[in-house]
């Protein structure tokens, strides 16, 4: 690949998305659905609730038979009505009441025909035989009463296309009748880690080798993206070993190398990739950003591949950003990504230079207000440092110094991540 100039976030993240087109779908069982994206949009197949139903425990009347009544007896006496039964949820009352009759309800219970008022237990005398009810208490029509789709109507869109499926979505959904919902499917991911230094977790080390934690991580905030993480063997330092394992991947919707894409001896991903035929021009190579300028996009035989660094802070917050984004892109998320929210600054960053600054920090709580306070040391190869934090602190390129109390942008780790 020829020598290429930094590009901008903002342009790589567009150039990403321009490059990905909506996965397939698939239907699931509602149980099943956490965290999916909708393919379809959600319709209810019924109103809820139902019917009216009674928001209170007490008694249901006819507004007109209080108004009659009150107006006879000169507003302030008692206003008595004969129980004649009782409604509760599943259980309702199935007559018509007439003039001046009751009916004892629950909360959640079917208002009977006839009925437009209910008034609350604590507003009424009982008779001593429980036949009868009176009340001075002011009524208003419809008091205590939700009417029938108050939440929603039958045919009406309750969830949108690219919608993210939520715990408490999960529950609206099964309200309205339905039991699969059509997702799309979730992304098949391939990850590559090269380096002769690196082995797989468990396996015996040398003195010259370390655990390869890059593929661990990114498999696991892969699976939280929505995709599904596939490790690839580890690659030697060898173009050979590189295309040997990345040919056999591209079977997958998005293949993600780490490390190997910068400019030494050793980062031998993008002459791996020369040996592919049919490879899209449509394609970048370095970011200005920090940590993880040397960031590689490319287009293998059809299939997108993003090249990770190798330095775990500086893949870690890479992943975040373009493979979340990739991957949102498949499933159609309609969501913005990524957001930046403001907070305070509890500490002092300096000038800032030509790059976009990804600051590790974390955030706390004191009296009330969110700070951010940026980790000490903020090299890429500080794993643990990265792991505690939970957000990054985002500082344009040239940004002046910052001092304590100022507002930042920041950049929250979703969860689990």
């Amino acid at each position: 690949m020829p020598a290429s100039k930094l590009i901008s976030l903002d342009v790589a993240i567009r150039n990403i998305k321009s490059n990905f087109k909506k996965i397939s779908n698939e239907d699931v069982f509602l149980q099943n659905s956490l965290g999916r994206c909708l393919a379809k949009p959600i319709y209810s197949k019924i109103d809820n609730p139902k019917y009216d139903v009674s928001s209170m425990d007490g008694y249901a009347i006819n507004f007109k038979d209080f108004t009659e009544l009150k107006s006879e007896n000169n507003s302030k006496k008692a206003i008595n009505f004969k129980v004649i039964g009782e409604s509760s949820a599943g259980n309702p009352f199935e007559k018509k009441i007439k003039n001046f009759e009751a009916v004892r309800v629950f909360t959640g219970a079917k208002v009977p025909r006839g009925c437009d008022v209910v008034i609350i237990q604590e507003n009424v005398h009982t008779s001593s035989d429980q036949k009868y009810i009176s009340t001075q208490s002011n009524v208003i029509k419809y008091q205590n009463i939700r009417k029938k789709g108050l939440d929603f109507k039958k045919g009406e869109c309750i969830f949108k296309i690219g919608s993210l499926i939520k715990s408490r979505h999960i529950g609206s959904i099964a309200m309205t009748g339905q039991t699969w919902v059509t997702v799309s499917r979730k992304p098949v991911v391939s990850i590559l880690s090269t380096g002769n230094e690196i082995l797989r977790v468990g396996e015996q080390l040398t003195k010259d080798q370390i655990p390869s934690g890059n593929n661990l991580m990114l498999a696991a905030m892969v699976t939280q993206f929505g995709g599904i993480p596939r490790i690839l063997p580890i690659a030697d330092d060898n173009e050979d070993s590189i295309y040997n394992i990345l040919n056999k991947a591209l079977d997958s919707d998005l293949i993600v190398t780490t490390g190997g894409v910068s400019v030494g001896k050793y980062d031998l991903i993008q002459k791996a990739l020369q040996n592919f035929e049919g490879k899209s021009q449509n394609e970048f190579w370095k970011v200005a950003m920090r940590p993880g300028k040397p960031l590689l996009f490319s287009i293998v035989d059809n299939t997108p591949l993003i090249g990770l660094p190798g330095n775990p802070v500086s893949s870690g917050v890479c992943s975040l950003i373009f493979v979340n984004v990739a991957i949102r892109s498949m499933l159609g998320i309609t969501e913005k990504y990524p957001i930046f929210e403001k907070i305070t600054l509890d500490g002092t960053l300096p000038v800032n230079d030509e790059r976009m600054d990804f600051v590790r920090a974390k955030i706390n709580i004191e009296d009330g207000n969110l700070l951010a306070t940026p980790i000490n040391k903020q090299d890429s190869s500080m794993i643990t440092q990265f792991s505690y934090s939970d957000c990054l602190i985002v500082r344009d390129p040239f940004e002046g110094v910052k001092n304590k109390g100022e507002i930042v942008k920041i950049l929250r780790f979703p969860n689990n991540i």
